[in-house]
């Protein structure tokens, strides 16, 4: 799913009431929504607006709008609905895939065909309603107004948070390891019965997928990382886990597996083991490499932001991170130009329009979510970027001449990258804390959109 999750440049004075005073329900179990949230799915409009919706942040997915569309024309959507709300949609099993990751390591994900995918799209929007009214109060992530900014915001309303130490912790393939029968069985209201439950119990309890155009047994994949309701039902999950720690008076947040718990430095060991202890009930596995302590007053990372001394930076690793990104496109578009006899303006206008889509969601699937909306309006100040800045065009112009040299600035100067399309990070974060008008003009301007 991909929304909008962290708005724009805008105060960060933290809101009158912090996370940790909001009123849990009595029982997390206990919170109520409207008692049909699929009520709609027998007409037309929600699956009109979730198709127009993934329109605008992907017009460049022909072939899927164009699945899509068929559905809408040919009346299967309704026939799909009214399957759904008799309680006798059985999805068709997810396709299999796999992402590589930085450290050569690779994720697992799923797609449903396209008729399911939009069933489940649309399922999400008419759900976010009760989602949002159920979800716990210290993890909203994946929710309206439940982005970074909201979390982060939160935390720093503690007043006392620099005697504070604390405690980051990631949750392993957080998505593909939840267990569905236990996530099922706590489950709130609406979604604990009815179409709703009967459509979730034949997604998740199907262990079928498709792999390499066959079915097949796909073992434990959890809510199934990369479709439509994964995010939200990874939200709502250790919500017991949230009013537990949120209970001890320490400041808490978790954004769906990103959890930072800041406490007294001689509370800390306590709730360290509280919360393994209540993962690995839920046969989850931390990840180490991404889990830390840091003493009162020092330096912590949650969300790929670090804190220090009341200022809002970027972690190291989202540093290192985006310059690997960099130095393998590069890497990549040079051996292509080698390979291709392309010219050196191809591969350099590759890469800017590649750096660009990573970074500000341009020219291909323009969205409210990017690198740069996620980023940039919670940093304190452009600290970093210019850096950053340097290393993009470093390896912009290695992509295009296979140097990183005084000559390599000389044969592609800075106004060749602009030409290209190039767009600063160190602008465009000035340019959005004047509004998100300023930021995407500026983004529309460089990039060459207008």
């Amino acid at each position: 799913m991909r929304t909008s999750e962290c708005g724009y440049a805008a105060s960060k004075r933290p809101p009158s009431r912090s996370p940790l005073d909001a009123q849990a329900p009595s029982s997390p179990l206990d919170a109520q929504a409207p008692s049909s949230p699929l009520e709609g799915l027998g007409t037309d409009a929600p699956w009109v607006d979730a198709v127009e919706a993934f329109r605008a942040r992907c017009p460049r997915r022909r072939e899927r709008l164009d699945a899509y569309d068929r559905l809408l024309v040919s009346g299967t959507h309704l026939r799909i609905g009214a399957d759904v709300l008799a309680g006798r949609h059985q999805p068709a099993p997810p396709v299999e895939g796999w992402l590589n990751k930085l450290d050569g390591r690779k994720k697992r994900v799923f797609q449903y065909p396209p008729a399911d995918e939009l069933l489940f799209r649309t399922v999400n929007r008419l759900v976010q309603p009760a989602a949002a009214e159920a979800a716990s109060p210290w993890c909203r992530s994946f929710l309206p107004g439940g982005g970074a900014r909201a979390t982060f915001r939160g935390l720093l309303a503690d007043d006392g948070l620099a005697a504070k130490a604390a405690l980051r912790f990631d949750v392993r393939d957080y998505f593909n390891s939840i267990d569905v029968v236990d996530l099922l069985a706590r489950l709130p209201g609406p979604f604990a019965g009815g179409p709703l439950r009967a459509l979730l119990d034949a997604a998740l309890l199907d262990g079928r997928v498709q792999s390499g155009g066959e079915v097949v047994a796909g073992g434990r994949k959890g809510v199934m990382a990369g479709t439509p309701l994964a995010p939200l039902l990874a939200t709502l999950y250790l919500r017991e886990l949230d009013t537990e720690v949120a209970g001890t008076g320490a400041t808490y947040a978790r954004y769906s597996d990103d959890i930072v718990v800041l406490a007294p430095p001689d509370d800390l060991p306590g709730l360290a083991r509280l919360v393994r202890a209540r993962l690995a009930e839920r046969g989850l596995e931390v990840n180490e490499a991404k889990s830390a302590m840091a003493p009162a007053g020092g330096p912590w990372d949650f969300l790929g932001f670090r804190y220090r001394a009341g200022v809002i930076g970027l972690a190291p690793v989202t540093d290192r991170k985006l310059r690997a990104r960099a130095t393998r496109l590069a890497r990549s578009l040079l051996r292509w130009q080698e390979r291709s006899g392309a010219g050196a303006d191809r591969a350099l206008a590759a890469f800017v329009r590649r750096t660009n889509r990573r970074l500000y969601g341009v020219p291909t699937e323009r969205s409210d979510f990017s690198w740069a909306t996620w980023f940039l309006p919670i940093l304190d100040g452009a600290d970093g970027l210019d850096a950053l800045d340097g290393h993009v065009q470093r390896e912009a112009r290695y992509a295009a001449t296979g140097r990183r040299t005084a000559r390599a600035r000389g044969t592609v100067p800075y106004d060749a990258l602009v030409h290209a399309g190039y767009v600063p990070l160190v602008h465009a974060f000035w340019a959005m804390q004047q509004g998100p008008a300023t930021y995407e003009a500026l983004v529309a301007r460089r990039a060459g959109l207008v």
